[in-house]
């Protein structure tokens, strides 16, 4: 069924590959739009800060030990949807240093990505990862794994850091790199808006465009 479609647009240069590498086709690369609501400016606080839905068993697991074993603040929002088991048991291990926040507001929302001091960015596949840019767009960097979606959206040394492995020694050394970097929000900030809705409807826009010239 894929053969019979007429054009291809992907949300980033790792989906493109994946496109290009099962079906053979050529394929335009248009980043989703990324937005928040406006808030009043929010003081920086001294947590780090993950929005559970993205992550998954593991990554949660991961982010949690890693917190635990370096003795910093961990606040996770989200839901727990498939991994609800994984959610619950690390709940209750979790010690007072790693809060579970659970459903939050889209304007709370933005108020811890605006409070944290970094965001931590787990998935080991993403396609394109919203959440990272949701977090510069507040002036917040980022800890990424390094893979996937995050490397198109995450300036490694200057919006943030990469970690390679999923373990928790390779993300506590990506946690102490970032912590001797001075980066500046507004870089946070010049970043997460190239990834702006009027950036993706003018791109749309001239795709379709284009097409109804041909």
């Amino acid at each position: 069924q894929a053969q019979k479609v007429d054009f291809f647009i992907a949300n980033s240069k790792e989906v493109q590959a994946r496109i290009k590498k099962f079906y053979r086709r050529d394929v335009r690369v248009i980043y989703p739009p990324v937005e928040l609501p406006q808030i009043a400016s929010v003081k920086r606080g001294n947590y780090y800060f993950i929005v559970a839905r993205i992550v998954g068993g593991k990554g949660l697991r991961l982010a949690v030990e890693a917190a635990q074993r370096r003795n910093i603040q961990l606040k996770i929002a989200g839901v727990a949807t498939g991994y609800y088991t994984e959610y619950k048991e690390l709940s209750k291990q979790a010690k007072r240093n790693v809060e579970f926040l659970g459903y939050v507001t889209d304007e709370e929302l933005a108020r811890l990505y605006g409070g944290a001091k970094a965001f931590l960015a787990l998935s080991t596949d993403e396609d394109f990862g919203i959440t990272p840019v949701e977090a510069m767009l507040c002036g917040t960097p980022v800890i990424a794994y390094d893979g996937g979606g995050y490397r198109e959206t995450v300036v490694n040394g200057k919006t943030g850091v990469f970690f390679k492995e999923a373990t928790e020694e390779s993300l506590i050394d990506a946690i102490d790199r970032l912590e001797t970097l001075n980066i500046n929000p507004q870089d946070c900030i010049d970043q997460a808006e190239k990834f702006s809705k009027e950036r993706f409807k003018r791109e749309i826009k001239q795709f379709v465009e284009k097409l109804t010239k041909q």
